[in-house]
């Protein structure tokens, strides 16, 4: 399973703190989002007015003055042909201006009755063919002139989707604007019909009819120019009316209205003409003029609402910057305070303390440690630290107590191992006393047994002291030989006859290793008989190479389990500190003794199952550098003959290690084995003649009393002498009798 992701806590406080300067920072941006949208609304809106719009009105006027000269070219003079053409030149200028002027914009923003127009204007061309093929006479007004009506009004419906698109206070202005062009038109259109009647020489009951529609509709237009307006902005507007042009076209009007029908043009042509241009030029003027006032108002416009988005969004914008910045700053502080209170916890909890209980635990003196958390200011971080301080004040008191409990548990252990060890010493010259001077041989084996299990207590008592952190006071002087080393192991044990030394090469060991290694081997062979059958052997071998010896002990035991063997060479690998405070009932002493002696000596002890799948190997490394040169071997004392009457049978005395066949003599640990040569034969072991214990007759034969003349009680005196020799020899190392340590 992947680990799972953890944020860190400046992460989390950055968000949170974070959050009401984001949700700032989207309000500004919607406001200015909005007015952006207005300002480029407004700029759109001014440059269609100034360009757009003033082209559109460009093609209006050329295609109203086109349709005048198409109406005058009836006559077929060839100054209206010329005037015809020049007005076609002057329309397509316009066009190609509100191309370009279309082109500048992107097709989404043009309105579509701008397009629209773009598009019926590609037609004007065939109607031009259509009016050219036709002669001058033949030139009926409606064929002539409708075609121009509804481009014109193409382009009026653009001045009217503005308004639909205009601000309120844009919209009344636009609206006299669109009733002015009207208007104009209007005009045009009687301008159109009156000129056509001049150039035919007649006015038709339906020119009189259109002419009238259009005056009457003009007039009706007029009166909605400026009704809407503010009277300050309803000026031009009465000024126009009141200009005397303007006022000769209504009156030419009436007289046109009140004329016959099928009759000629009623009012003179020149009149008219002059009035209806001057009137057209008038209207034209005014046009341009609320153009660009409109163009003017949708400039300030956007420039007002530019600067209240300066005046507005910037101060927003600054002000959740500002608080953004001061958050963020805020949580990166407090932050790194929090991460430097992590780190220093952690530090202090994996690194600091951990040192110094070892330290305290190994004895030595510690000095208080200051403060190891800063403090700031007095806030809830500083009660944090604070607390920490007091905690590890506490652990670094309890570790404290704990070392001096620890220390005083060992010196307590180190004590009763001492005066442990002094009384079995004292307890073994006693029983040294007692053996030399008995002659009874069933008192003999009982103190034989109990000096044996006296060296065990000694045992115990030194591997006490051991695990306390004290040093045996057992250290022998000269190297000993592997088969002694082995013997006075074996003698260290309860079941020592199952022990079966084999192969055991002609090497010796130093003095101070010896001992040591005698006792590692102790535990080994107790485990080893301790966890095996009764009557199984328990073999020890021992090769010698170049890096050194290598000890097996092999038993036929139950075994451990994998995980039991990975464990216990961990522990022989890399021996802990005794700890009393981690013992169970169980817990694995003999080990931690091996590994404690192990270790101090360079030794490698190592655990593997025995061949087979049945008992454990425990393999013990001897550096070559623990080795030395064997010394001499010597001589085992004579036996002394006594002669004596015949006694009694002596019972056989407690049996001893076996050995294998080497010249040299091995002390006994324990002092139950005399320093002998190990016999070979069925009659004596060791040195010593094999006893058994046999019936005695009540009456014995004088004869079976002289062939026991070797086995009378002086003999056995004499050969019991011999093995407490051997046992004060090997005991000669030791401390004497009051417990004094004889150094070697």
């Amino acid at each position: 399973m992947p680990p799972k992701k953890r944020r860190s806590l400046r992460a989390r406080m950055i968000t949170l703190v974070l959050l009401p300067s984001t949700v700032l920072l989207l309000v500004w941006s919607l406001f200015t989002a909005l007015l952006v949208g207005d300002i480029r609304e407004l700029r759109t809106e001014a440059a269609l007015t100034r360009e757009v719009g003033v082209a559109v009105l460009a093609v209006i006027d050329s295609v109203q003055t086109e349709r005048l000269a198409t109406a005058d070219s009836a006559d077929g003079a060839e100054s209206t042909r010329r005037a015809l053409e020049e007005s076609r030149a002057a329309t397509d200028t316009a066009v190609t201006g509100l191309t370009g002027a279309l082109h500048g914009f992107d097709a989404d923003a043009l309105p579509d009755q701008a397009l629209d127009l773009q598009r019926d204007l590609e037609g004007l061309a065939h109607h031009r063919d259509i009016v050219d093929a036709l002669p001058p006479h033949r030139r009926d007004l409606v064929q002539t002139a409708t075609a121009y009506h509804d481009l014109v009004e193409q382009g009026l419906r653009f001045w009217d989707a503005r308004v639909e698109h205009a601000e309120p206070a844009q919209i009344p202005r636009l609206r006299s604007l669109n009733s002015l062009m009207r208007a104009r038109e209007l005009l045009a259109r009687q301008n159109t019909v009156f000129t056509h009647a001049v150039a035919t020489d007649t006015f038709t009951p339906g020119a009189h009819t259109e002419f009238v529609a259009a005056a009457g509709a003009q007039r009706h237009t007029w009166d909605r120019i400026g009704a809407e307006l503010a009277p300050e902005d309803a000026r031009t507007y009465r000024l126009l009316e009141s200009y005397d042009s303007l006022r000769r076209v209504h009156d030419l009007q009436d007289a046109v209205i009140a004329a016959p029908q099928n009759t000629r043009p009623p009012v003179n042509a020149s009149a008219w003409e002059g009035a209806a241009e001057a009137s057209d030029q008038r209207m034209s003027a005014v046009e341009h003029e609320q153009l660009d006032l409109l163009a003017d108002y949708s400039d300030a416009r956007s420039a007002d609402l530019a600067r209240t988005a300066l005046l507005t969004s910037l101060p927003i914008l600054a002000i959740a910057l500002a608080s953004a910045a001061v958050a963020i700053t805020g949580a990166v502080r407090m932050g790194r305070r929090l991460d430097r209170l992590r780190t220093t916890t952690l530090e202090h909890a994996r690194v600091h303390l951990p040192r110094l209980t070892a330290r305290l635990r190994a004895g030595e003196e510690v000095e208080p440690e200051p403060a190891p958390v800063p403090r700031a200011r007095g806030d809830e971080i500083t009660d944090v630290a604070d607390a920490f301080d007091d905690a590890r004040r506490a652990a670094v008191a309890s570790a404290v107590q704990e070392a001096r409990l620890r220390a005083g548990v060992r010196a307590m252990f180190g004590t009763i191992a001492r005066r442990t060890q002094s009384l079995v010493h004292r307890q073994l010259a006693v029983l040294d006393r007692l053996e030399r001077d008995e002659t009874d041989p069933d008192a003999l084996a009982a103190l034989f047994r109990v000096d044996h299990f006296s060296a065990r207590l000694r045992r115990n008592a030194e591997n006490l002291m051991l695990l306390s952190g004290g040093t045996p006071t057992r250290h022998p002087r000269a190297p000993m030989r592997l088969h002694e080393v082995v013997r006075a192991a074996a003698g260290e044990i309860e079941d020592y006859t199952r022990v079966q030394p084999r192969d055991l090469p002609p090497v010796a060991l130093r003095g101070d290793t010896a001992a040591d290694t005698a006792r590692l081997l102790a535990e080994l062979l107790e485990n080893a008989t301790a966890f095996s059958p009764p009557t199984a052997e328990v073999e020890v071998r021992a090769v010698a190479d170049a890096d050194g010896c290598r000890i097996e002990v092999t038993d036929q035991g139950l075994g451990m389990g994998a995980a039991a063997l990975e464990e216990a060479n961990a522990l022989l690998a890399d021996p802990p500190r005794f700890d009393v405070s981690g013992l169970v009932e169980d817990s694995p002493l003999g080990l931690f003794v091996v590994a404690t002696l192990a270790a101090r000596h360079g030794l490698a002890v190592e655990l593997a199952a025995a061949p087979g799948g049945n008992g454990v190997r425990a393999t013990v490394r001897v550096p070559a550098d623990a080795l030395a040169e064997p010394g001499p071997v010597p001589a085992p004392p004579p036996p002394t003959r006594v002669p004596a009457p015949a006694v009694r049978a002596v019972p056989a005395a407690p049996p001893v290690p076996p050995t294998p066949a080497v010249p040299a003599p091995a002390p006994a640990a324990n002092g139950a084995g005399p320093r002998q040569d190990a016999g070979t034969d069925d009659d004596h072991y060791m040195g010593l003649p094999r006893r058994r214990r046999r019936a005695v007759d009540p009456a014995p034969a004088p004869a079976a009393a002289a062939d026991d003349d070797d086995r009378s009680p002086e003999r056995m005196r004499s050969l019991m002498s011999a093995f407490q020799a051997g046992t004060l020899r090997a005991r000669a190392d030791g401390p004497g009798p009051d417990g004094d340590t004889e150094e070697g």
